[in-house]
């Protein structure tokens, strides 16, 4: 009995000494034949785009939330945004989307596929395929389109082709007039407007 106690002892003591051996052997071993890595190989970007995002300024998903002066609830949002470098007040934007919801509860969406935003003037200035549509059953398209944030007016002076409640039509220039005749918006089409009424 006293021989397997002192076997016993004698394995535990042993163990002791040959585990944290065996460990520290593991560990070298896991050094010694260890590759190197170059620590530029994991980063999924080529070393050109790292400098182009860096020197681009570019933000994402940029938005603004507010209400014009006459309360209606404006919404702006774009999938990037990048400030001019020579104009600090001015920014360019890519897919901007405008919302517009008026206290009657109408509402009007603008969308850009690019546009110019004036910090001082609170105006974004909209370009390329820029789509307009309302609650209240127009749906036109424009080249360009100049948006006031504050007071939720648009105006565009080149030329409108769309539908709307009574047909198709085209015209020269656009205005979203807002006012304290009629505060909930309304179109005003000028400059030779040629209308295909359906009934």
């Amino acid at each position: 009995m006293a021989r397997r106690g002192l076997t016993y002892t004698q394995t535990i003591n042993g163990l002791k000494v040959l585990l944290p051996l065996l460990a520290l052997v593991l560990l070298s071993t896991m050094f010694l034949f260890a590759r190197s890595v170059a620590p530029t190989s994991t980063i999924p970007f080529a070393k050109v785009e790292l400098e182009n995002r860096a020197s681009d300024q570019r933000i994402t998903t940029p938005f603004l939330t507010g209400q014009t002066t006459f309360g209606d609830d404006i919404k702006i949002t774009a999938s990037s945004a990048r400030p001019d470098p020579h104009n600090p007040q001015h920014s360019e934007v890519e897919n901007l989307n405008a919302e517009i919801i008026y206290a009657n509860g109408s509402d009007v969406n603008l969308t850009a596929r690019e546009g110019t935003v004036n910090s001082r003037r609170m105006e974004a200035e909209l370009a390329g395929a820029v789509e307009v549509i309302s609650s209240t059953g127009y749906r036109f398209l424009s080249e360009t389109l100049t948006l006031n944030f504050n007071s939720g007016t648009a105006i565009s002076n080149t030329e409108i082709h769309g539908d709307g409640p009574f047909g198709e039509f085209t015209a020269g220039s656009m205005e979203l007039k807002v006012d304290e005749d009629d505060v909930n918006g309304r179109f005003l089409f000028t400059n030779g407007v040629k209308l295909i009424y359906t009934p």
